[in-house]
C-alpha cells in the first residue's frame, strides 16, 4: 500500500493544480479520448447547441495577427493536458468504421474549489469567478493548434450590457471581444469530417444572444473562455448545457432571470 500513496497524492495534487488554473469548463482530472466513434453529433451536444464550427485542416495554423497568435498560444498553455497531446491526421479515406463522419469525444472529470469565505454558487449559475455580460455572437470559427494535437472554436461576441465586470480589463458596452471553447470540427483534405468534441462543451449559434459566464484563465491576455451561457430568445432563457442544475431557469422570463441574477451577483460582491 505504501507504494501508492505518493501517487494517489500526486494524482490530487495535479487534478487541484488543473482546477485553479483553469476554467470549470476545461478543468480535469482524467481525460479519456478514443478514435472516432459512430455517434450521432447531436446525441452528445445539449438541446439547444449549435453544431460546432468547421476549419479545414490544411489552413495555416499560425494566423497572421500577432494579437491573434497570443490568444493562441495562450489557450494552449491553459489547456494542457485537456487533449490526450496525440498528433491528429488525416485519416486517408473517406470512410472510417464504414462512414465519412465521426466523432472523436473526450470526456473530463473536474471539481470545483471555493476560496475562504467564498459563497457557493448557486445551482446553475456559475458566478464565483466569472464575468458575466450579454452578449450577441457574430462570428465563429475553428482552428487546429500549430501541434496539430488540439482543435479550438473561437467566437466574437458584440457586448450589450455588463452584469459583472472582468476586474483586470475594462468591457463595455458596445466593446468586441473574443471568447472560445476547446473543441470543434475539422475537415481533411481527403474529405472526411471529424468532430472533435469535450463532453459538457456546446457551442453558441451565431446571431443569438446570450448571457454569457467567461473566465479568463490567463491573466497577461484578454480572451475569455466561455464556462456557460443562456440564449435569448422570444423574451424567455435557454441553458445552452444541460443539466438538472440548469432546468431551473429553463424558459424563465428573461426579466425574471436577469433579476435573479443581479440579485446573486449583488449578495457576493457585498461579501467581498
Amino acid at each position: 500500500m505504501k507504494n501508492y500513496v505518493p501517487k494517489i497524492l500526486l494524482l490530487v495534487i495535479g487534478t487541484v493544480i488543473a482546477t485553479i488554473a483553469l476554467p470549470p469548463r476545461i478543468q480535469f482530472g482524467q481525460v479519456s479520448s478514443g478514435v472516432p466513434q459512430r455517434v450521432n453529433l447531436r446525441k452528445v451536444l445539449s438541446k439547444h447547441s449549435a453544431v460546432p464550427p468547421v476549419a479545414r485542416f490544411d489552413e495555416p495554423p499560425v494566423p497572421q495577427d500577432p494579437q491573434d497568435q497570443e490568444r493562441r498560444q495562450s489557450r494552449n498553455r491553459v489547456s494542457k493536458g485537456l487533449y490526450t497531446h496525440k498528433v491528429i491526421l488525416d485519416p486517408g479515406v473517406r470512410e472510417v468504421q464504414g462512414q465519412a463522419e465521426g466523432v472523436d469525444l473526450t470526456f473530463v472529470d473536474g471539481v470545483t474549489i471555493l476560496k475562504p469565505g467564498e459563497l457557493p454558487d448557486l445551482m446553475g449559475l456559475p458566478i464565483s469567478g466569472s464575468i458575466i455580460v450579454i452578449g450577441t455572437v457574430t462570428s465563429g470559427k475553428a482552428y487546429i493548434n500549430q501541434e496539430h494535437t488540439g482543435v479550438f472554436s473561437e467566437y466574437r461576441l458584440a457586448v450589450t450590457d455588463v452584469l459583472k465586470p472582468d476586474t483586470d480589463s475594462e468591457i463595455s458596452a458596445r466593446d468586441e471581444i473574443t471568447a472560445w471553447l476547446p473543441g470543434g470540427t475539422l475537415q481533411f483534405q481527403s474529405g472526411h469530417i471529424t468532430h472533435f468534441i469535450i463532453a459538457g462543451c456546446n457551442y453558441p449559434e451565431i446571431g443569438t444572444q446570450y448571457v454569457f459566464f467567461l473566465r479568463r484563465p490567463d491573466k497577461t491576455v484578454k480572451d475569455y473562455a466561455i464556462s456557460t451561457a443562456f440564449s435569448i430568445k422570444d423574451q424567455v432563457v435557454s441553458s445552452l448545457d444541460d443539466g438538472n442544475d440548469k432546468r431551473t431557469f429553463e424558459g424563465m422570463p428573461v426579466n425574471d432571470f436577469l433579476d435573479k441574477l443581479r440579485q446573486e451577483i449583488s449578495v457576493r460582491r457585498g461579501k467581498q
